[in-house]
Order: C-alpha cells, then sequence, then structure tokens
C-alpha cells in the first residue's frame, strides 16, 4: 500500500471530481474516467481517499472507487478527504489552522509563496497572494467574490447589466466603486487598501457603520465597526510587485509577514522583538531576505530545521 503523500495539484484536481461527480451527467463520469486512467497518481489518490478516511478499507480498489463517485458525498466530506489525502490523519487540525481547508474548498487557490492571476467571466482580474483562496458566486443580481483566506488584488472591470462588485469576507463586505483594491482577511478584521477609484465598507452586523475610502486611502473594519480612512501606505500593495517595503518596522512584524511566504515557522527570538527593519526586500528568495537582515541589524539566523527558523540577537564578542 503506498505511503508517499499525494501532491497537492493532484489532491485538489481529485477534490474537485469529487464535487462535480455528486448529482453530476453520465458525460462528467465519462471525463472522471478519462482523467482516472491518465495518470497511476490519480487513481492512487482515490485509493488513498478510501484507505485515509478508514470507510472503505476491505473493499476492493473498483468497487472503493465506484462508491467514492457515487451521487450525493458532501462537499464537506469531500474537502476533509482531499486534506487527509495531502497530510495524513494527523494533519487535519494543521489544516484547519493555516487555511488549508479553505484553499481545498475554494475555487480559486494558491499555495504558501505562491502568487497567481485570474481573469473572471466579466474581465475582472483577482491577483491571489500567498496562502489565499476565494470563492466566484456570479448571479443575475450581483457579481460576488467570497475571500475565504489570505488577501487579493481586485481589479474591476464595467458590467454590460451593471451588476455590483462585492468581496465579501468573514467580517463584511466590500463594494467596488469603478476601482483597484486590495482586500485582505485577518484574524478578526479585515483590511482594505484603495489604488484606484474608490469603495464602501460595511460591517456585516452594522451595516449603518459604512465607510467609503478613495485612492490613496486604507481602511480596516470588523464585523461590528469601520475605522476611519487613513492615508495609504507604500507597503500595502507591494506583493503585487513581488515585494515586501518597510519602514521602521518592527522585526516580529516584519517576519511575520515574511512568514507568509515561506513555509515552516519564522519567529523573532524576544531579545530582538525591540528591534525595526526599513527596506525593500524581494519575497521570491526568501532565505535571501534573511540573510540580509544579518547585514543590516545586529541579529542571527539559527535553523533548527528547514522549517523551524529563529532570528535572534547576535552574540557578543
Amino acid at each position: 500500500m503506498p505511503t508517499d503523500p499525494i501532491p497537492p495539484h493532484v489532491a485538489r484536481a481529485a477534490v474537485r471530481w469529487l464535487l462535480a461527480l455528486d448529482g453530476g451527467s453520465e458525460g462528467a463520469r465519462q471525463q472522471w474516467q478519462a482523467w482516472l486512467a491518465a495518470d497511476p497518481l490519480h487513481a492512487r489518490a482515490w485509493q488513498r481517499i478510501a484507505e485515509v478516511d478508514g470507510q472503505l478499507r476491505s473493499v476492493s480498489t473498483p468497487l472503493a472507487l465506484q462508491t467514492l463517485a457515487a451521487p450525493g458525498l458532501a462537499r464537506r466530506h469531500a474537502v476533509r478527504l482531499a486534506v487527509l489525502l495531502t497530510a495524513g490523519a494527523g494533519g487535519l487540525l494543521a489544516a484547519r489552522q493555516t487555511g488549508t481547508w479553505q484553499q481545498m474548498a475554494a475555487d480559486h487557490s494558491t499555495a504558501t509563496g505562491e502568487r497567481r492571476e485570474t481573469v473572471l467571466a466579466d474581465g475582472t482580474r483577482l491577483l491571489l497572494n500567498t496562502a489565499s483562496a476565494v470563492d466566484v458566486r456570479y448571479s443575475a443580481a450581483e457579481r460576488l467574490i467570497v475571500l475565504r483566506a489570505g488577501e487579493i488584488l481586485v481589479r474591476s472591470a464595467p458590467d454590460a447589466a451593471d451588476r455590483p462588485l462585492r468581496v465579501r469576507t468573514a467580517e463584511g463586505t466590500v463594494r467596488a466603486i469603478g476601482t483597484r483594491f486590495t482586500v485582505r482577511q485577518h484574524g478578526g478584521h479585515t483590511t482594505v487598501a484603495v489604488l484606484e477609484g474608490a469603495v464602501e465598507l460595511t460591517p456585516a452586523q452594522a451595516p449603518h457603520a459604512a465607510q467609503r475610502l478613495s485612492a490613496g486611502e486604507q481602511g480596516r473594519f470588523t464585523a461590528t465597526a469601520a475605522s476611519p480612512p487613513a492615508p495609504l501606505q507604500d507597503s500595502a500593495a507591494a506583493w503585487a510587485d513581488g515585494m515586501l517595503v518597510a519602514d521602521g518596522m518592527p522585526l516580529p512584524d516584519f517576519l511575520a509577514e515574511l512568514g507568509r511566504h515561506r513555509p515552516g515557522v519564522l519567529r523573532c527570538a524576544p531579545d530582538a522583538a525591540g528591534l525595526r527593519v526599513s527596506g525593500s526586500y524581494p519575497l521570491a528568495d526568501t532565505d535571501r531576505v534573511l540573510a540580509a537582515l544579518t547585514l543590516s541589524l545586529p541579529v542571527q539566523v539559527r535553523s533548527r530545521t528547514r522549517w523551524w527558523v529563529v532570528v535572534e540577537r547576535q552574540a557578543s564578542p
């Protein structure tokens, strides 16, 4: 029985087929069968789903595949299986905490360290930042983008049907008014930066507290309140150009931002927490950024493993 993890792109494809086959047509089943036969990894992915879920261990492979492809498999169950497929049972809790859960279920998503642009049906462009996930819910009444995790840059396009374009987060909605803007989902609040045009922020539980932001402004809101507009910081959308810009940023905050773009744990030791970082740093090579910090600050980088890195004050001679 294979024990190697299934590559994430194969797992994502598998879960898409699981959802597509839920009540799908005979044509969809034939396409699924062609996908299954195209690569041994595909068949292995389906068999692994049965193995890790523990429900079909004693069933032969062909019958297991037929059972997993049967109509009625819930979306939630399919996503859980896909997470187990790539991470194993021990990774399920970590997946919930890191956003993998949302990414597996999303219409569009990026992995850690990845940025990707997609063009929607109306011509609106979405640039997804690292570890981000969105669903697209267009209807006759509105164009809705649901930000599940991470951050996006939206370049809105005019709509022939004059439908409003909105981005919904856990805390409320952002309505675009002919604009280019970023939206980031934090834990408990949402931040928005407007590069062109204007947006309107509406907290989910306080629609009367809606706040308008114009080009050159940024703001934040929770489910119950929106903060007044603030001047746009140069660092707000630098990620779209592959850069991390800091102007006197506390080192712990800088490392937290850098850590979004690399796998594993990146921490600041308490003895270095008072240091501040300035400069522009390319996100394509985070190890190089860490090496640059040792040249500009009295710090050293300690790697306990490849996935566990701590930045601490340099030891005195």
